[in-house]
């Protein structure tokens, strides 16, 4: 084979990898596209080597194909660390919503009668940091802002 040709499945390849990722989103995964570069960048390198033996299009085809595994184990990699760290986000976010609004009381914990029971002090909390996006101010005891997730800054 020679470079033209190899450049020319090469392009076709990628038109093809590119046609297979309409889920909707209308981009690639992180999958998808380590796949393609993978497949690319190893079809290069496979033809370079594969040129060198005599066998330019076994090379190509080796290449591609170990390129674009090794690409996809790597995008696969990428999306999960992605979702990991938007899951341990999610629950931070959850812990610093609900932190000291419902305190759990132990069971068969005695009321005591209403004449009794003191009364709580209402305090109010002392807003410190603020979304410099939006503007919106949040107790010290938060670091990301519950609704949009960004990180808060100190009031000035």
């Amino acid at each position: 084979m020679n470079k033209r040709s190899i450049l020319s499945v090469s392009l076709i390849a990628a038109v093809a990898f590119t046609g297979c990722a309409t889920d909707g989103t209308g981009g690639l995964t992180e999958r998808e596209g380590g796949a393609l570069l993978g497949g690319g960048l190893g079809a290069g390198l496979g033809a370079i080597i594969g040129n060198q033996t005599g066998h330019a299009g076994a090379g190509t085809a080796i290449g591609a194909g170990a390129g674009a595994l090794a690409g996809a184990l790597m995008g696969e990699s990428q999306r999960r660390g992605k979702e990991s760290v938007k899951r341990e986000l999610r629950q931070e976010m959850m812990q610093q919503q609900y932190q000291g609004q419902y305190a759990p009381q132990p069971y068969g914990a005695q009321q005591m009668p209403y004449q009794q029971q003191p009364i709580p002090q209402q305090t109010q909390e002392l807003h410190t940091k603020y979304n410099p996006r939006t503007g919106q101010t949040f107790p010290d005891r938060f670091k990301f802002d519950p609704n949009s997730g960004e990180e808060l800054q100190y009031l000035r």
